[in-house]
């Protein structure tokens, strides 16, 4: 699990939607100490009502069956490859989220198969938080390109926050 941690949340840090990803480390000893924005995927954003939440933002996979020259995660990538499982994603939202390292999620993916089996994963995460465990907390979900309006309607009913590349 730490090191799929260590390569999605890596990965993930190339998604420019949150305000402290990929930026230098506060603590002025070195290392990663309180206040660090660095490491384990933690990263910072706003909610709409202007409060700023720390969340964990990690993809599902950086495996992509696209070959898009500006992603890092394409598939004739020479990257590490990494693949969390929806019941692992879940585990470690609630985890870091109980010992209050995060105020909720940010998650996004590479496509697995297809759009729809990927967004379907995504999706499932949302929901297994929402309703299995009763998660209150934030949800920000990338959209999958080309998903069927269905599992867009389905993302919506269980994230906070929707966004999509164009």
């Amino acid at each position: 699990i730490q090191r799929k941690l260590a390569i999605l949340a890596d990965a993930a840090k190339y998604d420019a939607s949150c305000a402290s990803s990929g930026s230098a480390k506060r603590n002025s000893m070195g290392g990663k100490g309180i206040g660090s924005t660095e490491g384990s995927g933690i990263c910072h954003s706003y909610a709409p009502d202007g409060r700023c939440i720390s969340l964990l933002k990690i993809l599902l996979t950086n495996f992509c069956t696209y070959d898009c020259l500006y992603c890092v995660n394409r598939v004739s990538s020479n990257v590490p490859r990494a693949r969390f499982s929806v019941d692992e994603v879940v585990a470690l939202t609630l985890d870091f989220y109980r010992r209050n390292c995060i105020e909720g999620l940010f998650l996004s993916s590479g496509i697995i198969q297809s759009p729809d089996y990927t967004m379907e994963q995504v999706v499932e995460v949302a929901r297994r938080l929402r309703e299995d465990h009763d998660f209150r907390g934030y949800i920000h979900l990338k959209t999958i390109p080309d998903p069927s309006p269905e599992l867009l309607a389905d993302a919506g009913r269980y994230a906070d926050r929707l966004i999509i590349n164009i």
